[in-house]
């Protein structure tokens, strides 16, 4: 391999595809470990990569952590369907995807890694909290503007009583599964769980 001068360039070429096999890898070992058990030694073994090409793009543990998780933790797509229970109900659509998905259920890890590393995770979890709340917020904005919410409805609450709801149904509901015969299940569950919300914030 020759350089722009016509020297020859001493070295490996660079993998073009290195970024997406080394973030694959962070997600599974960091899926399975956590950060407590989370090593460049185990993302390189798990992604085929040596440890000397990760420490050139990532030079320490923290960065290559954040940088694969940005990539794949799942943020609430813009909503604007006309109606309060239209945007609810894909609100929760969206989260129920994404807390089966399993990017999503790392979200709840790095959730909980954060009580004991803020320092290293607290800004991960700040920009998907973020995301959910802009959503709410502007779905709160609108249903007011129309006269479907009093003005006194807090965002933030409408927010976890629709997150923890669809979070407890991925975790525990035994009848949540991901088959195609589940939709319907799903359909009448979001639906049963807007009218809830709604019934409880607009007393």
């Amino acid at each position: 391999m020759e350089s722009t001068d016509g020297t020859p360039r001493r070295g490996r070429p660079r993998d073009p595809d290195m970024e997406s096999r080394v973030y694959d890898a962070v997600v599974d070992v960091y899926w399975r470990t956590g950060w407590a058990g989370f090593t460049i030694d185990a993302v390189a073994k798990s992604g085929g990569v040596g440890r000397a090409a990760i420490y050139r793009r990532w030079p320490t543990k923290e960065a290559l952590l954040t940088g694969a998780l940005e990539t794949v933790l799942p943020l609430v797509d813009p909503i604007d369907t006309g109606t309060l229970t239209g945007d609810l109900t894909e609100l929760a659509r969206q989260l129920l995807r994404g807390y089966r998905d399993s990017s999503g259920l790392i979200a709840v890890r790095v959730a909980l890694d954060a009580r004991v590393y803020p320092d290293l995770l607290e800004a991960l979890t700040a920009t998907i909290s973020t995301s959910r709340f802009v959503a709410t917020r502007d779905i709160v904005r609108r249903a007011v503007s129309r006269g479907e919410l009093p003005e006194h409805v807090r965002t933030t609450l409408l927010l976890e009583m629709l997150t923890g709801a669809v979070l407890s149904r991925v975790l525990f509901a035994h009848d949540a599964t991901e088959a195609p015969s589940a939709v319907t299940a799903d359909d009448t569950y979001i639906d049963g769980l807007v009218a809830a919300v709604l019934a409880s914030v607009r007393r």
